[in-house]
């Protein structure tokens, strides 16, 4: 029963770390159209690694408590600004925690890309 409840929490956190990342990525994109640029899994360091789960988590908890604000409002302009507000703080999270925007662009997609990758953030956030 153990091995069940991890594997829907590492589950629940693949699914998570998918939609948080990929809003980062929409959020950049909307304000400066820039590719994030490739990176291997051999050129992140476990210190940006690190730094990148903490953020990753942190962006969970932003969405989680934007889409509740979301969900109790029927205003689209209330909502626009919310999303604005959220997408800020997204921004602003990844940089308190010393990564740029591009930085964190790029480890997103590595971690995507590569499965061991993506179990070494997800262990990060578990712990």
């Amino acid at each position: 029963m153990t091995m069940f409840n991890s594997r829907v929490v590492s589950a629940s956190l693949l699914a998570l770390l998918m939609a948080a990342g990929s809003s980062q990525v929409l959020a950049q994109q909307a304000s400066e159209p820039q590719a994030a640029p490739a990176m291997q899994a051999s050129d992140i360091s476990d210190k940006k690694l690190e730094k990148f789960a903490e953020s990753l988590d942190q962006i969970m908890e932003i969405r989680q408590d934007f889409t509740a604000k979301l969900e109790k409002t029927g205003d689209p302009a209330e909502a626009q600004q919310l999303q604005q507000q959220a997408n800020e703080k997204m921004l602003e999270t990844v940089q308190n925690n010393e990564l740029s925007i591009e930085e964190y662009n790029a480890i997103n997609q590595a971690v995507q890309n590569n499965p061991q990758l993506r179990d070494k953030v997800i262990s990060m956030i578990q712990s």
